[in-house]
């Protein structure tokens, strides 16, 4: 995971405190790039969550950013 941070650049990915916040979230992104990529929410090790932006084969390309 931390070669994401890496490739992503400066920016810092947005943290989501409930499940609900971070799928609503997904639900937002997918409507605006659905077509060139997947999202899917992860949970984070220090608590709340992640929406990680994935190529449409299934591989991760970077968590969305605030």
């Amino acid at each position: 995971m931390s070669q994401a941070f890496v490739r992503e650049g400066a920016g810092m990915p947005q943290v989501h405190a409930s499940l609900e916040a971070a799928q609503s979230a997904a639900e937002v992104q997918r409507a605006m790039d659905g077509r060139q990529y997947d999202f899917e929410v992860r949970p984070r090790e220090r608590g709340g969550y992640l929406v990680a932006r994935l190529r449409k084969d299934g591989t991760f390309e970077s968590w969305v950013e605030e």
